[in-house]
């Protein structure tokens, strides 16, 4: 029965979109999506080899969601966790990769932090403000990206303003005592475009380390953020652009996730700037395309632990780090089909720390810090697309990097998508290396005595094939991949010194798929399983947070012509943890808005409908039910 019946809803829709493409003859001239993350060049998305997802902004505000993190949650291979509510420590495992291993860009800015311990970016303060799309490449990128991408990319494009001026304003409220409020201009001309946008997010939150331990102080999280681009085009030939985002806030925290971790007098402060000016010059009537940039980063972070009847100490502990990056990126459309990129890149990374801590009276002082340390690399690269017969697209691309702390790595990688139009079938291969700096925390903490200066670079190899299928006239959408990665020289730090080492192997495979149906132009499913292997292979075990299973389920449907629902279902099986093993959950989300009018809008959102209890994290705690809701103005 239940085949018959999806059956019979795949013959609707495919009977409903022949109709619809009857009557809108010039719909089936739709131009494909352009994305630019996986060749760092704008290309359409269906000549792209490489397995990617893009999540776009009508798709954030479907759901209604105020971080990326979340946004990101059902994309295929990503396992999103987070060390309690919004705004606490949230990490990134993408197809069993370290979070570490994930380069994060906005407008091409690299985000992530010099002075982190290991180079992860925490993905606790990143809003969703002004962002147009985010693009996930899946699978080793250091051949294009250099250090960092080692597990894969997530770019994350912000609006560019067009037309006449637009003015938008928002707010919403709910449980946990939260309040977001937000506001933007965008616009442009011929010759310019703008866009800015800031926003206020706090909540009372919930305590972090569960409270069905006993744990009861609920933490607070508070942040302000602020995003613009803008650009001008000087010529015809030549367009100058800035891009910037800058965010502060605070984050109250616990000591740990078990039991008797509360701490009422523990937060942390965070300012974050990323900015980049850029020039893109075009000649010989675009057949040479040229974009030099100068990017600056900072990331200014620390914290505070008072007096309380659970601490017996005060402590502060400072992070600062700065990175600086010249790129210069040369494109050549040789011929219609073939196009080379070659570039080149230099980046210098500064960090600076410290910890205090002092005990009652001052009877016991301690003072340690990381002197000011920087490390430059130089990067060049080469990467050749060729077309055939409309058919075939390749991509091969080669790296160099020279690293003053580590020495000198070349890493590549090669990409191929195989059409077969007639069928609607789309084969994918891709193989690449990568490699990931030991950052210079890893290389010189001499603060907890972790530091080694002796430490190499790891690598990684890793691969996928896979394949797309359009059915039923593209009603249907359906792909399966499979991935392998393997790493070495992994930096770990053990007992009994806790000096980092490169002493650790581990190996990684797995499958993604997802299924999209397109019924009516109001209404779509989209699904989406992956199932991972991962081993430890200096102990036979699993690497910890992440799971063999995980699924999810959306349906969106726009009805009265003014009224959208969204649903999500997050399916999320067993993982290891430190200890212990942590049970695996399902949680229902839903989420809605309705137009008054061509200027107002209505919004609504319910977390974990049903109220499960779940962790993520061993001992830390989720959001119970939660209701939302607010008002979207636009001019």
């Amino acid at each position: 029965m239940q085949k018959i019946l999806v059956s019979s809803l795949l013959l609707v829709g495919f009977s409903a979109q022949a109709q619809d493409q009857d009557n809108n003859p010039d719909k089936a001239l739709e131009l494909p999506n352009m994305v630019v993350t996986s060749a760092r060049v704008e290309e359409p998305e269906n000549e792209v080899g490489s397995v990617m997802s893009v999540i776009t902004a009508k798709e954030i505000s479907a759901k209604n969601i105020n971080n990326v993190a979340d946004a990101l949650r059902t994309v295929p291979g990503l396992d999103v966790v987070r060390a309690g509510g919004v705004g606490q420590q949230t990490s990134l495992f993408m197809r069993g990769a370290n979070s570490n291993h994930t380069l994060v860009l906005v407008d091409g800015i690299e985000m992530n932090d010099p002075s982190s311990p290991t180079g992860a970016f925490d993905f606790a303060f990143l809003q969703t403000d002004n962002i147009e799309r985010i693009e996930v490449l899946r699978g080793a990128a250091s051949a294009i990206y250099g250090s960092d991408a080692m597990g894969g990319v997530i770019n994350i494009i912000t609006k560019k303003g067009a037309g006449k001026a637009k003015i938008n304003a928002s707010a919403e409220g709910g449980s946990y005592d939260t309040w977001t409020t937000k506001g933007g201009i965008s616009g442009g001309t011929e010759r310019v475009n703008y866009s800015l946008e800031a926003s206020r997010y706090e909540t009372a939150g919930f305590s972090s380390a569960d409270k069905s331990l006993g744990n009861l102080t609920n933490n607070a999280y508070l942040n302000t953020t602020v995003s613009g681009r803008a650009g001008v085009k000087v010529t015809e030939a030549l367009d100058l652009g800035m891009n910037l985002r800058y965010t502060e806030g605070k984050s109250f925290l616990d000591n740990c996730g078990d039991r008797y971790c509360d701490d009422p007098n523990s937060y942390g402060n965070f300012n974050e700037l990323f900015s980049r000016g850029f020039g893109h010059l075009k000649l010989f009537d675009g057949v040479w395309e040229q974009t030099l940039g100068l990017a600056y980063t900072r990331n200014d972070r620390n914290n505070k632990n008072d007096f309380d009847a659970l601490n017996n100490f005060r402590s502060l502990a400072t992070n600062l780090g700065e990175k600086l990056k010249l790129d210069y990126q040369n494109i050549i459309h040789v011929h219609p089909s073939n196009t080379v990129t070659l570039g080149i890149d230099e980046e210098a990374d500064r960090l600076s720390s410290g910890a205090t801590s002092a005990y009652p009276d001052f009877a016991y002082f301690s003072s340690s810090s990381i002197p000011s340390k920087s490390m430059n690399t130089l990067g060049y690269y080469l990467q050749d697309q060729i077309k055939l017969f409309e058919r075939s697209f390749t991509t091969v691309g080669v790296r160099y990097d020279e690293n003053n702390r580590v020495g000198g790595r070349a890493t590549w990688r090669v990409s191929e998508l195989y059409t077969l139009k007639q069928f609607g079938t789309r084969l994918k291969a891709n193989y690449g290396t990568g490699f990931k700096a030991p950052t210079l925390n890893q290389l010189y903490d001499t603060i907890y005595f972790t530091g080694n200066p002796n430490l190499k670079a790891e690598t990684s190899d890793s691969w996928d094939v896979g394949f797309e299928q359009d059915l039923f006239g593209k009603v249907t959408t359906t792909g399966v991949s499979y991935f392998n990665n393997n790493f070495k020289n992994l930096i770990q730090a053990l007992s009994p010194i806790y000096q980092n080492q490169n002493i650790s192997r581990a190996k990684v495979d797995g499958v993604e798929t997802f299924l999209e149906i397109r019924l009516f132009t109001d209404l779509s499913f989209r699904s989406t399983y992956t199932y991972q292997q991962t081993e430890d292979l200096d102990t036979g075990k699993e690497l910890l947070r992440r799971p063999k299973d995980k699924a999810s389920f959306d349906a969106n449907y726009q009805f009265l012509d003014k009224a959208y629902a969204h649903i999500n279902v997050l399916v999320v099986g067993q993982k290891a943890d430190v200890d212990h093993n942590v049970p695996g959950y399902a949680v229902l989300n839903f989420a809605t808005s309705y137009d008054v009018t061509k200027e107002l809008q209505l919004t609504g959102r319910i977390d974990n409908v049903l109220d499960k209890h779940y962790e993520e994290l061993y001992g830390y705690a989720t959001t119970g039910v939660a209701g939302y809701g607010g008002i979207k103005l636009a001019y």
